[in-house]
């Protein structure tokens, strides 16, 4: 049993302390949850940052290192030198670093363009099916990699679920809100038309936007938790919403074929000063039957290896 010494903020129910909406109990006092996202009772930071106290931060690494994109801190390597376990190996006379794959490859085989690497960031899809049903959900992708799969696959590239109409989706005796997934690949992403962004009216773009592209409340609200800190600590910033040129690298087949399908992916690029740019032309998505929605985004921006 605790005592209200332990609940500041909130009160005490059945032993429990309970805190109000859109705070989280942490150590011992209701907060709420800055530059993150409550999930399950828990504060939970966007990748690249760490929970202190009640606030998200970004980790930085002390001179001489770098940060991976799993937000670790690692020395970093001369520039002709790649990683080998905790040591750096130099490159062959006449081959260069590859930074990406973080191999030496001969001169002869650069590109006069060599891509650059997008992280596709926090892909999640809802199932919301007409009755409780077993759903498998396939996703095949091309000129990219994995990073994150949660729950993991329990079939080639597929989850093999049941779900019901509230978005439950069960596996082996366990529920989850949503399926998830993390990619790493070279530039798909198209950004010749899109919208300016600033600061100020970061949060209502996103409640139109996606209110036009069909997310009901409750997706909204996960998308907007997840990305409008970014858009805020950008400033100013070109947001765009790729096409099917960009999902036709991420074919997502479902069966059964549902009703409705609607993905959608923002790409966040941080912008130093304003730019003229053609506005995107958004088409209303209608939510009928069988539906599955899918939301990601990847911030353009960021530094990661």
């Amino acid at each position: 049993m605790i005592d209200n010494n332990s609940c500041s903020g909130g009160h005490i129910e059945n032993g429990v302390c309970k805190c109000p909406a859109k705070t989280v109990l942490i150590g011992k006092e209701c907060n709420r949850c800055l530059n993150g996202i409550i999930r399950f009772n828990r504060c939970i930071c966007p990748k690249g940052r760490y929970l202190e106290g009640n606030e998200c931060k970004i980790k930085v690494c002390p001179p001489g290192y770098i940060k991976t994109y799993k937000n670790q801190c690692i020395k970093k390597c001369p520039d002709n030198q790649i990683r080998v376990g905790n040591t750096c190996q130099d490159c062959p006379s006449g081959y260069y670093k590859e930074e990406y794959l973080n191999e030496c490859r001969r001169y002869i085989d650069v590109e006069p363009s060599y891509p650059e690497r997008e992280m596709e960031d926090k892909p999640v899809i809802y199932l919301y099916p007409k009755e409780t049903m077993d759903i498998s959900v396939q996703l095949n992708i091309k000129n990219s990699r994995f990073t994150t799969i949660y729950p993991k696959f329990n079939g080639k590239n597929t989850w093999n679920v049941r779900a019901k109409p509230n978005g439950d989706i069960l596996i082996k005796n366990k529920t989850y809100p949503y399926l998830f997934w993390e990619a790493e690949s070279y530039a798909l992403q198209e950004t010749n038309e899109g919208f300016i962004v600033s600061e100020e009216n970061a949060e209502k773009f996103l409640e139109e936007k996606l209110e036009i592209l069909g997310l009901n409340e409750k997706e909204k609200t996960d998308f907007i938790t997840y990305w409008l800190p970014v858009l805020l600590r950008n400033k100013l910033s070109l947001c765009s919403f790729q096409s099917k040129k960009f999902f036709d690298n991420f074919e997502l087949n479902i069966t059964p074929k549902p009703d409705t399908l609607i993905r959608v992916f923002l790409s966040i690029k941080k912008l130093d000063n304003p730019i003229n740019i053609k506005e995107q032309k958004l088409v209303s998505n209608e939510r009928k039957g069988f539906s599955v929605i899918e939301w990601g985004g990847s911030d353009l921006s960021k530094d990661f290896i």
